[in-house]
């Protein structure tokens, strides 16, 4: 069978999004996975990453499998996809066992083509496996970074994905990332065992924001620029902030200060959640304040304003979060709010992530001093830290205790309310005999502790209850079974932090496998990356440039015309300025181009905002509200129906028919049956009101 054409990614690039050529950096990548190499992607935030998967997907034949790290992100995509009639669905845990067999049923059918996965899923009920069985054309790994345990935002269930790439049959993948330096690049090639990957890098600048750092001492000082940029900066807004308990004091702080705001991020409910972010897409709301994790599910096109109220720890976490404003191409500004005391929370983290080699024994020496006279083990790191003694946080002790676990010295160690330590008593005949019903939820937790225990199970065996399948009612479901089954004896089990266990209380720890060189590299790469973000807030000279050289981008050059040190709009930290600081406006060059130092027109690759007369504003309005109507119906974010750009040219080329109305970028043809007579609708009125 001859392989899908770049004729026929166009024509379905036309036909499902209403666009009529590729975006830099994405055709060549379609070209390289259509003829089935493995590919790296590397696309700016807001360069169109998705698409590079998407299209290919609907010219290959059989099922395009994405990795995707958070549920709202996948939850977007999925929506998206939906609304444009794009047969799409996701795999998560918010779905029950009897949905998940659904969604798999339907893919091997072939009514799915793409079938978004949380990488934890592949553990679950052998759906990697099942998956292969249907046959996958496609596997795309999205956020890819998050695999490379020298990115920013490593995850250890990204590291699944390579032995689930095998159970799938190998198929060809694509990487896709907006941050990665070289090294990163390298270690998802590595990571994912990707065979001579064809690397598509279309650089790092994002030529439509402008950057800008505002110093400050302390908190309140943050609040009032945070307040007063926010009053200068029209538009959407996102602001970040590190914390939980941060988030909420900064929204309930805007709200008193008459700025609609809510906050988001991991401590609020689903449907909480929801709320928050269905009121911010369809703009009820004009700011959310996001930790930064949750931010990642915010993809929302026309964000003008993204504010860090402190700064992160590494400047590939400031590149990813700043690029959520101006995804849609037009001007935005981005602002890092920076105290130096920042970068003790960050220090302060790392070295308890990866506490030294010193603390690490000395931890390893108290527990086995503790076993030697014959006492019970402590369970909590608070517990152990009078043994230590020392200027030691919990934190460090945590994590000397997850190394300890890790080479196999310490069970038990993790803390977590979770986490539990099980052994089976009975044999598979007793089971067979005393636990019958294929329904039968005892059964079904047995079975479940197989797959993830193996042959370990009958000498007992760490387990995370998390990890369980959904079907099991989560963790105090699956506690009520196991006490049920404890109490017939046909298993034993105990909460792995009622106490920890050495494996050899007399043995030394040098006779455990404990990577070190491992841990001080890591450490050693976190802090280096920290030193680096505060090195860009500190900038005297151009901070896109800066941003630029740390990616290795040769775009980088000694001036630009979009931050504050090139347009001599830096603030001091001047308790005077908080308030009054103005916007100094970028010169215009010809052609509507911004211009450089030495009065040259800046390339860039945004579209230039368009200038609307009155009666063009007054039908945007209108067709904006027709917009949010349509989506409130819907249920999906606004810019699903329609995008700003595609209403901004409606409104100035007044289409009269479909026809017309079909040469309007961002209206493709189910869009157009969809919702084309509705918006003719408006234009007609609207041109009725101006002649009457």
């Amino acid at each position: 069978m001859s392989r899908p054409t770049l004729a026929q990614a166009r024509a379905a690039l036309q036909s499902a999004f209403g666009y009529d050529q590729f975006r830099p950096g994405q055709e060549a990548a379609i070209e390289s996975v259509l003829a089935g190499h493995d590919t790296l992607v590397v696309l700016p935030t807001g360069g169109g990453k998705s698409v590079c998967y998407q299209i290919p997907a609907l010219v290959l034949p059989g099922l395009t499998v994405v990795v995707s790290p958070l549920i709202s992100l996948m939850k977007d995509q999925v929506d998206a996809l939906e609304a444009r009639n794009l047969p799409a669905a996701f795999i998560n845990s918010t779905l029950t066992s009897a949905q998940v067999q659904d969604r798999l049923a339907r893919a091997a059918r072939g009514e799915i083509k793409l079938l978004y996965l949380a990488p934890e899923r592949f553990d679950f009920g052998n759906v990697a496996t099942r998956l292969g069985d249907i046959g996958i054309s496609l596997l795309a790994v999205d956020e890819a970074h998050c695999i490379s345990q020298w990115g920013h935002d490593f995850r250890p269930s990204y590291l699944r994905v390579a032995e689930a790439r095998k159970k799938l049959g190998e198929p060809p993948t694509v990487a896709l990332t907006a941050t990665a330096t070289p090294e990163v690049r390298d270690d998802i090639c590595r990571q994912l065992t990707l065979t001579r990957p064809r690397t598509i890098i279309t650089g790092f600048d994002r030529t439509n924001l402008s950057y800008n750092v505002l110093p400050a001492r302390n908190d309140d000082e943050k609040d009032s620029l945070l307040v007063s940029t926010l009053k200068k900066n029209d538009g959407l807004a996102v602001v970040y902030a590190s914390t939980r308990k941060s988030v909420d004091r900064i929204a309930f702080m805007l709200e008193q200060r008459g700025i609609p705001s809510a906050g988001y991020h991991a401590g609020l409910d689903d449907e909480h959640r929801r709320e928050v972010q269905d009121a911010f897409m369809n703009e009820r709301i004009r700011a959310i304040v996001a930790t930064n994790a949750f931010g990642m599910g915010i993809d929302k096109p026309n964000v003008r304003v993204v504010i860090h109220h402190s700064m992160p720890g590494t400047l590939e976490a400031y590149y990813q979060e700043a690029g959520r404003a101006g995804r849609d191409g037009k001007h935005s500004d981005v602002y890092l709010l920076h105290s130096f005391p920042d970068r003790f929370t960050h220090e302060f983290f790392i070295r308890g992530a990866y506490p030294e080699r010193k603390l690490v024994e000395q931890v390893y020496a108290a527990l086995s001093r503790h076993a030697a006279a014959g006492k019970t083990l402590p369970s909590t790191p608070e517990d152990i830290l009078p043994l230590v003694g020392g200027k030691t946080s919990p934190r460090e002790i945590e994590s000397a205790l997850r190394i300890l676990s890790q080479a196999g010295a310490v069970a038990g160690a993790s803390g977590s309310p979770s986490s539990v330590f099980v052994r089976l008593l009975a044999s598979p005949e007793r089971i067979k005999e005393e636990i019958t019903g294929t329904a039968n939820p005892e059964l079904g937790l047995l079975r479940a502790l197989w797959k993830l225990g193996g042959k370990k199970l009958q000498t007992g065996f760490a387990l995370d209850l998390d990890s369980l399948p959904p079907g099991l009612n989560g963790r105090a479901g699956a506690t009520g079974i196991l006490d049920a089954l404890q109490s017939r004896q046909i298993l034993i089990w105990e909460r792995a932090d009622s106490g920890l266990r050495l494996a050899d209380s007399r043995a030394p720890l040098a006779v455990f496998k404990v990577d070190w060189a491992t841990i001080d590299r890591r450490r050693s790469a976190e802090l280096s990356k920290l030193e680096a973000v505060q090195k860009y807030a500190y900038a005297k000279s151009c901070r896109r440039a800066f941003v630029l050289r740390y990616f290795g981008d040769p775009a980088a050059t000694s001036r630009c015309s979009g931050c504050d040190n090139c347009l001599g709009t830096t603030l001091e930290r001047d308790t005077s300025a908080l308030e009054t600081r103005k916007r100094k406006s970028k010169a215009v060059g010809r052609y509507g181009k911004p211009e450089n130092a030495r009065g040259r027109a800046t390339p860039v690759t945004a579209e230039v905002d368009v200038e609307l007369d009155a009666s063009q504003e007054k039908l945007l309005a209108a067709l904006r509200q027709k917009r949010i109507e349509i989506a409130r119906e819907e249920k999906v974010p606004a810019y699903i129906v329609f995008s700003d750009r595609t209403l901004t040219d409606m409104a100035v080329r007044r289409p009269a028919s479909l026809e017309s109305l079909a040469g309007v970028k961002g209206v493709g043809e189910m869009k157009l049956a969809r919702y084309g007579e509705k918006f003719l609708a408006v234009i007609r009125n609207s041109e009725e009101t101006e002649a009457a």
